[in-house]
């Protein structure tokens, strides 16, 4: 599929999605929407392993009852196809008929109903506490004599989730290959593997995690298809690691064609990094309308799902864009939304530090950067403990754009540069190419500086030069996009009075010109400002140049 094709496919797709919901509606509380699913009437918008469960009842009634053991078998087929929902259901199940048989259902089933729960706890939950306690029955079956591939894998998984890096990697891996016909394939050579690819990026091994990344698309592709949830897990992890790493050609494709197994497999981590991959491609090519609508159909798929920490997130790249665009006052609405749900469900541990993240680059946006720069101290802080170096430099690149909105030249120019050396070496791209308007000022100033005045290592400029040389081409393709809109916004009188403005012309000699009212030219040119999105005069008359304007 072309590059245009795949667009229109995800925008149509996006377009259907969102018009299943009243278009106002997450513009209210998204308490009553996301409490609401438990209830007794949720319908087909319940809770997801309620509504698989109801499902499979419904078609077991319909036959004769299925045995532990056909149960245990769907059960596990469902999970290495990470089809979460239908594999939780169909656990209930299972345990339902283990209850009820008593002690006819030998004691290695049950065993192996506890083990397939755990997993399930490890693969989808977020939750410190759930993965722990997931984590203590596979640790038993592991003590008890359990050697499988996904055995070992399952907990790599668990160990990670929960930051535990040294038994992370003391958990010993199966020194022969497995075979493709074990039901162990797909948790040990596609699921592993794609979460290893995460722990890899996150300690800033790029190269290595996009390697697992492909190798565990390329296997799932070929056992499961192209549209089954766990190639689409492996698909948005190595779409994520390619953007970071500024390789965007196909990437809409890669990532459209999951989105479909991704709304249904119940992975929320895998639809968030799906619309968020989707919105910053639409972002990077200036199509901000679009990003929005992609962002909007990840708020109500959260909230059909009851995903707080994906609606959280959500809500947090639509602040990004929408201070992007200088909507400052419609970025304090959502970064409030997000206080909101902060508010209404404190055990999600996720939710502050997205609430922290969004007020932080808010405060920079409203001209409070000095604030901002302490909390985004405090959140890499908080990365380094955990051992997230990836979005610790992120962070470090946040905090220097404070830092430089601030005055602080010294620390931000510091932090700026110990965070490119790291970059260079870890190959991450995109960090910079998105950074705020300071670093990019300080980024040119860097290169274009002789190089005994910039006390810059020689070896960082071709990298500086690759950073700019994008961010240029990005800027080159939004102006068509944003020159078209302004034209369209900008009223006739505010044309004039712009090109009034460019001659140099003062309020006063242009509503002699004119023959307006002075304060009528002083509106006019308060909205010229608001749709360029400027706040001053050169500004105002640079910007429209560049548009083609005047």
């Amino acid at each position: 599929m072309s590059s245009g094709g795949s667009i229109n496919a995800v925008r149509q797709s996006s377009l259907a999605f969102v018009r299943q919901d009243d278009s106002t509606a997450l513009n209210r509380d998204t308490r009553p929407r996301l409490t609401a699913l438990h209830g007794p009437h949720s319908g087909q918008t319940g809770n997801p392993k309620s509504r698989a469960r109801s499902q499979l009842n419904a078609a077991a009634s319909r036959s004769a009852r299925l045995s532990p053991n056909t149960l245990l078998m769907r059960a596990w087929r469902s999970l290495i196809e990470l089809r979460i929902d239908e594999a939780l259901g169909t656990v209930a199940l299972l345990e339902d008929e283990i209850a009820r048989a008593d002690s006819l259902v030998a004691p290695r089933t049950r065993e192996f109903a506890d083990v397939l729960r755990a997993l399930l706890g490890v693969l989808k939950s977020q939750d410190g506490a759930t993965v722990r306690a997931a984590l203590a029955v596979l640790e038993s079956r592991h003590r008890s004599g359990g050697r499988s591939s996904a055995l070992t894998a399952a907990l790599r998984i668990g160990y990670g989730k929960v930051r535990d890096f040294d038994r992370y990697y003391a958990v010993p891996r199966l020194s022969h290959a497995v075979p493709t016909h074990r039901g162990t394939h797909g948790l040990a050579t596609i699921i592993g593997p794609t979460f290893e690819a995460v722990v890899e990026a996150e300690q800033l091994r790029l190269a290595v995690a996009t390697r697992l990344a492909r190798s565990a698309h390329e296997r799932a592709v070929s056992r499961f298809g192209t549209r089954s949830p766990v190639a689409a897990r492996a698909a948005v992890v190595l779409a994520e690691l390619l953007y970071e790493q500024g390789h965007c050609a196909g990437l809409e494709a890669l990532v459209t064609d999951s989105l479909a197994a991704v709304r249904t497999s119940g992975d929320d981590e895998s639809a968030l990094r799906g619309y968020r991959t989707l919105a910053r491609l639409a972002a990077r090519r200036g199509d901000t309308e679009f990003a929005f609508l992609i962002l909007k159909e990840a708020e109500i798929l959260a909230a059909s799902r009851n995903w707080t920490g994906m609606m959280a997130e959500s809500l947090m790249l639509r602040t990004q864009l929408l201070l992007k665009d200088n909507r400052t006052r419609d970025a304090a609405i959502c970064t409030g939304r997000i206080e909101t749900l902060a508010r209404d469900f404190p055990s999600d541990d996720t939710l502050p530090a997205v609430l922290a993240l969004a007020r932080a680059q808010l405060l920079v946006a409203s001209g409070e950067a000095r604030r901002a720069a302490t909390i985004f101290r405090e959140l890499q802080a908080v990365s380094c403990g955990k051992r997230n170096n990836y979005w610790a430099l992120q962070l470090s690149v946040r905090l220097a754009d404070a830092l430089l909105a601030c005055g602080d030249q010294a620390e931000g120019r510091a932090m700026l540069v110990q965070a490119l050396q790291v970059g260079a070496r870890a190959g991450v791209y995109q960090t910079f190419v998105d950074a705020g308007v300071h670093v990019a000022e300080l980024l040119l100033s860097l290169h274009h500086a002789a190089p005994h005045d910039s006390r810059l290592p020689p070896e960082l400029r071709p990298y500086i030069g690759s950073i700019l040389a994008e961010r240029a081409q990005q800027h080159a393709r939004t102006l068509p996009i944003r020159a078209s809109r302004v034209t369209e916004s900008l009223s006739p009188r505010e044309h004039s009075v712009l090109r009034s403005m460019s001659c140099g012309l003062s309020n006063k000699r242009i509503a002699q010109e004119l023959k307006i009212a002075p304060e009528t030219v002083k509106s006019h040119v308060k909205g010229i400002f608001v749709k360029l999105a400027v706040q001053t005069r050169a500004h105002a008359v640079s910007t429209a140049g560049a548009l083609g304007l005047l």
